[in-house]
């Protein structure tokens, strides 16, 4: 098995295999909001056939070269098409392009890796045998096959009491395609929080890759102002949140929680079959999507750094390190 840059006459066949096995984070349209920070790698059978693929965001960094997630992406990949029925072929086909992925991204030239794997890879041993720190993190996926009021009856009851007192209070919520609300929305919530956001992949997420094929946004309104929103992307089976925010000068409690619904239930009127949170490893957030009855599911994140960061990042990432 072969992995190698892709190039840019391999794109079409790369985004085939990205859109039927991987994300809509994988694909040739998404990864294209980053320009030539990304970079696309194929993953190739012996005879030359690419079977699968990966993408990898790099930056500098105080000097440093990181090689990473891309900004609002959950995970990197990989994918893989894989031919065969037996478990123990299946396995080894997934064994060798992992241990294939591992070598290579052992030979870049980084300072610091963090890169997030695709929640369908559960053998990340590859990565450990290379001495690569490769620990858990959480999502929540809703199972939209269910009807409505069971999704609704696995709601905590906190979350249902959110929404009727929205619905009670006289707040309302509608279907955008202007996202200028949704921009502000969120970056009034980072703000608040003292946190750092990229406007700049934020606005090209919003205006310029997002449409009416691949994601949808709600915003609550309070006296016709407003106060939260939700807005998701979507591939062919999964809605992802990937952007939230909140007026704190309006608040309503029950007003995220009031356009996180009709999100939901956009996403099921679309026919898809998960609905994925995008959970945080943060305490509070992941204890309000835990409020949405999702389901919990673990993926990996794989970390390494040369010997002298390591030791620093030991001090201030240790999670991580």
């Amino acid at each position: 098995m072969i992995i190698r840059e892709l190039r840019h006459e391999e794109e079409p066949v790369f985004n085939k295999l990205a859109r039927s096995y991987g994300t809509i984070f994988n694909t040739i349209e998404w990864t294209g909001i980053f320009d030539t920070s990304i970079t696309r790698y194929g993953i190739f059978s012996d005879g030359g056939e690419m079977i699968g693929g990966f993408i990898i965001y790099r930056e500098r960094m105080f000097g440093l070269s990181v090689y990473r997630d891309p900004p609002y992406t959950p995970m990197i990949g990989p994918f893989l098409r894989v031919d065969a029925s037996n478990p123990v072929a299946i396995m080894s086909r997934w064994k060798d392009a992992v241990d294939a992925m591992a070598n290579l991204i052992e030979r870049l030239p980084y300072s610091i890796v963090s890169l997030s794997l695709n929640t369908v890879l559960v053998d990340t041993q590859p990565f450990i045998w290379k001495k690569f720190k490769v620990t858990p993190v959480y999502t929540y996926i809703l199972d939209l096959t269910m009807p409505l009021d069971e999704l609704l009856k696995r709601m905590s009851n906190e979350r249902r009491k959110n929404i009727q007192k929205a619905t009670k209070d006289g707040l309302s919520v509608k279907e955008v395609t202007n996202y200028e609300d949704i921009a502000s929305l969120v970056l009034k919530t980072f703000a608040r929080q003292n946190q750092q956001i990229n406007t700049e992949y934020m606005r090209k997420i919003l205006f310029t890759f997002a449409n009416r094929n691949n994601s949808y946004a709600f915003v609550t309104l309070k006296e016709n102002l407003p106060v939260a929103c939700s807005f998701v992307i979507h591939d062919d089976t999964t809605a992802y949140y990937l952007l939230g925010g909140y007026d704190n000068e309006l608040k309503h409690h029950g007003a995220g929680a009031l356009s996180m619904w009709e999100a939901i239930k956009q996403a099921k009127q679309l026919g898809l079959q998960r609905f994925d949170f995008e959970g945080s490893m943060l305490p509070h957030i992941e204890r309000y999507f835990r409020g949405f009855g999702g389901t919990l599911k673990p993926y990996f994140r794989i970390n390494k750094a040369r010997i002298l960061y390591e030791i620093v990042l030991k001090f201030i990432r240790r999670e991580l390190f």
